[in-house]
């Protein structure tokens, strides 16, 4: 089995140094960009999956995703929100740009994240049921 390789776009040091650790353990190929900027230049290096946060320096996790679904070398790639953030505007207009996924990383640990993750790379057009995200 070829190893996953997995964009992780966070911007909080403690946070990101957790899901390293925990989604390396777990056997993916993990990096890390520390803001939206980054984050954007980072992901046309094919990645299986990008988690993205919402909540970013230099530009925000929307934007991000706006980009990433705007480039023909990214847009199929799936993205996953996690994040703390659970406006239900902002997660609605995230599915609606092309987010595939939304986790809230307060409702979820680090390995219950790297469980949720493999639908999505096992098949990279699942797409969440946005009924099934906890809306505000």
């Amino acid at each position: 089995m070829d190893t996953k390789k997995i964009l992780l776009i966070e911007d909080d040091y403690f946070i990101n140094q957790l899901y390293m650790r925990v989604l390396k353990q777990a056997g993916y190929n993990i990096i890390l960009a520390s803001d939206g900027i980054e984050g954007v230049k980072l992901a046309d290096n094919s990645f299986d999956l990008i988690l993205l946060d919402i909540m970013l320096p230099k530009m925000d996790g929307i934007n991000v995703l706006k980009k990433l679904k705007e480039n023909p070398n990214t847009k199929k790639v799936p993205v996953i929100l996690l994040t703390n953030l659970g406006q239900a505007s902002i997660i609605k207009a995230a599915f609606t740009i092309g987010a595939q996924g939304y986790l809230m990383k307060m409702g979820l640990t680090p390995y219950e994240v790297a469980e949720k993750i493999k639908p999505f790379l096992m098949n990279p057009s699942f797409q969440m049921d946005i009924k099934e995200v906890d809306l505000d």
